[in-house]
């Protein structure tokens, strides 16, 4: 027999939607960054680079705080903490996390540098190709984690 829906007490409802809200404003703001970051490695673009590091360190980094401190919330109102092998899908929402801060503090320093040099010279240096890849690497990783938060293989 499968379960077609599942109930969740209410005390639930409020860390599970700050929760999705923190993980849809991570994937926007993302999604902005690394359409900027490209743009700007592809044309040269200052105000590009500025607007991609705005996203990084404005929308980001605090979606990322978020995310992970609901995460941490839903998961010991659920009990998720008290199990020593949780499901796929939580290990999976984990490492991207934490995979992925190291790679937003990258990417945010790398389009830093980017940004600072464009400013002396008048055109972005090598380490804005890195943020862009960094942050295209991060885009993947979270669209991963999103599949597995919804389909919840394993």
């Amino acid at each position: 027999m499968s379960v077609l829906a599942a109930i969740r007490p209410n005390e639930w409802e409020l860390p599970l939607f700050i929760h999705v809200l923190g993980a849809l404003a991570l994937i926007g703001a993302v999604v902005l960054a690394t359409a900027m970051l490209f743009t700007a490695w592809r044309d040269a673009s200052t105000a590009n680079l500025r607007l991609a590091v705005r996203t990084l360190t404005l929308g980001v980094i605090p979606a990322w705080v978020v995310l992970r401190g609901s995460a941490e919330w839903i998961a010991d109102k659920e009990g998720w903490n008290d199990v020593d092998d949780p499901p796929d899908w939580i290990d999976i929402g984990y490492m991207a996390g934490d995979v992925g801060f190291l790679l937003i503090l990258l990417s945010t320093l790398f389009g830093w540098l980017a940004l600072r040099k464009a400013r002396a010279d008048g055109s972005p240096s090598g380490t804005v190709r890195a943020a862009s890849i960094l942050i295209a690497v991060l885009l993947v990783l979270n669209l991963v984690a999103l599949w597995a938060m919804t389909t919840k293989p394993g």
